[in-house]
């Protein structure tokens, strides 16, 4: 056995992380939809109750659809980073662990933050629960960014800077949404529109950039 393939025998084989990430990034955004809680009425009750309910639970189902999207672009920066990657590492196999211990819990906080939006300390646990999430996911590009061996040779170096940014803008957002919740913590979870908008601007000038470039 080579000196190489000696070092890397214990590695985790990354189609098996691969697959439990997306297998739990799937089941964290399938139980999102069952913090949204419908009452028990009847059919005579319903008629003249559930309008007035689902008005009242309006705000717990566009927190519902910004967690989702928020998770759906996390687990899409997660395809984009192992793309790149061709050996899972222990380093890489703990980053994952606790990225995955934040999403699951994900569900819960956007359910308690949903529950009570006017309260500080329940969308405070949302805030920072995203902000984890980011953390963890800047930290671990980094990490592949600081030990190129890990990854392909295609491994782009023009691409570090530019993931970099758009990573850093979830937990970027969350920060800001932590100050505004101390002001209005309702309003503070609607900071995430800003997510796609300061994406697709960086995007967009990036796209410029090489235009120019070329």
């Amino acid at each position: 056995m080579s000196q190489e393939a000696g070092r890397h025998e214990y590695h985790i084989a990354k189609n098996r992380l691969e697959t439990m990430v997306d297998t739990i990034f799937a089941f964290a955004m399938t139980l999102l939809v069952l913090g949204i809680a419908m009452p028990q009425l009847s059919v005579s009750q319903a008629a003249t109750e559930l309008p007035g309910y689902l008005a009242k639970l309006l705000p717990q189902f566009i927190l519902f659809i910004i967690a989702f999207l928020v998770l759906a672009l996390f687990w899409i920066e997660h395809h984009r980073q192992f793309h790149y990657l061709r050996i899972v590492d222990p380093t890489i196999l703990r980053f994952n662990v606790a990225i995955l211990i934040f999403i699951v819990l994900i569900p819960f906080t956007t359910d308690v933050s949903g529950a009570y939006d006017g309260v500080m300390i329940a969308v405070l646990l949302f805030h920072v629960n995203l902000l984890i999430v980011g953390a963890l996911f800047l930290g671990q590009w980094m990490y592949i960014c600081k030990c190129s061996h890990l990854c392909d040779a295609e491994f782009d170096i023009a691409k570090k800077g530019y993931r970099f940014w758009i990573l850093a803008t979830v937990p970027s957002v969350a920060i800001l949404g932590v100050v505004v919740a101390f002001f209005s913590p309702p309003y503070s979870l609607l900071v995430y529109i800003l997510v796609p908008i300061i994406i697709g601007i960086r995007r967009f000038s990036s796209g410029r950039q090489e235009q120019t470039s070329g």
